[in-house]
């Protein structure tokens, strides 16, 4: 296909597949890392910025132990059932009408990374889970309790993480279960999230050695790092999302697993990339393939942060940490601009 071809191909794909009602109901924003600090409170100030973008519908945060998994209170190792009752996340979680959680708990986070939990730990870790999808099923709206990137998340001891992966998931899905019979008006649903697809070269892929093998998956997530070139053009962009979520689907199919799918992490340097084209093309191939839900990384400029290549990796936020929007900002604004409300 010529390059004329091919741009009018990919600006009939962009009108079929991105109205801006269908961003809000299926793209949301990652809160995630150091977030502003206003008299209002972290929490509240990135549900407020989210919102101010139109991304009004879909968002994604993380919670659990406080110095890596709190965004507001780094102090706080509350588990996670209390956690979620705390009055800024609470306040988060009903904001929204789909909310996906990254979350870990406080009874074995950071044990599976180093070796088999025993039966005590894994009891815990279910319980802990239980309790907190019974919580969430107490406000209104979907929620999506996720890891993080399995490959990233658990390094080489993937045995042990299949265990420990399992009992958040069965906790999740007796605590929804307990929820449904006390009439609670939440829907909770249970997600695995991985960065390597099926027949990655060089790479072995989370999905094919542990999360096919989990029982209680809802969701699967992808991280799509792995197909987002640096150096693609917006039409190459829509095919390597497209080409992506084909080699899943058919991987699920024969697998037998769950065919809903949501794009976990997608993002790029807006400082590299000032117009979001390419994101839109990959937003618009990931929807014409059916994902149910998309979180770009991350709304705010992360200072200081790099790289796996050591190179500055700040440039990715939707605002600036004084709430300036960035250019990239202000091009997502334009998706959802127009949308009836």
């Amino acid at each position: 296909m010529n390059r004329s071809l091919a741009a009018a191909a990919l600006v009939i794909f962009r009108l079929a597949g991105a109205t801006p009602a269908e961003y809000r109901q299926h793209v949301g924003i990652y809160v995630w890392g150091q977030l502003r600090q206003t008299p209002a409170g972290a929490l509240e100030q990135a549900a407020s910025d989210v919102k101010r973008l139109g991304a009004d519908r879909v968002v994604r945060v993380y919670i659990g132990p406080g110095a890596l998994w709190d965004p507001a209170d780094a102090r706080d190792n509350s588990p996670l059932d209390v956690k979620v009752r705390r009055a800024d996340y609470r306040a988060f979680v009903a904001a929204f009408p789909v909310v996906m959680l990254t979350a870990y708990d406080t009874a074995s986070y950071g044990k599976y990374k180093n070796g088999r939990l025993d039966a005590r730990q894994l009891a815990a870790t279910r319980d802990e889970f239980r309790r907190f999808a019974i919580e969430l099923a107490k406000t209104p709206g979907r929620k999506i309790v996720s890891n993080w990137e399995f490959e990233n998340d658990c390094g080489g001891n993937w045995a042990a993480c299949r265990e420990y992966y399992q009992a958040r998931l069965d906790g999740v899905r007796q605590g929804r279960d307990e929820a449904r019979k006390l009439g609670y008006p939440g829907e909770v649903l249970s997600a695995f999230e991985f960065t390597i697809v099926p027949g990655y070269v060089g790479k072995p892929s989370g999905l094919v050695e542990v999360g096919a093998k989990l029982a209680s998956v809802d969701y699967f997530s992808y991280s799509c790092w792995a197909s987002i070139g640096w150096d693609y053009d917006a039409a190459t962009m829509a095919k390597s999302m497209a080409s992506g979520m084909h080699v899943l689907r058919d991987f699920a199919d024969k697998q037998h697993l769950s065919a809903r799918f949501i794009i976990g992490e997608f993002g790029e340097y807006w400082d590299q990339h000032r117009t979001a084209a390419r994101m839109e093309a990959l937003v618009n191939a990931a929807l014409e393939n059916g994902v149910d839900y998309l979180f770009d990384w991350v709304l705010y400029d992360q200072p200081g942060k790099r790289d796996d290549h050591g190179r500055d990796a700040s440039h990715f936020g939707k605002y600036t940490l004084d709430g300036a929007l960035t250019p990239q900002g202000t091009a997502f604004r334009n998706w959802f601009a127009g949308a009836v409300h």
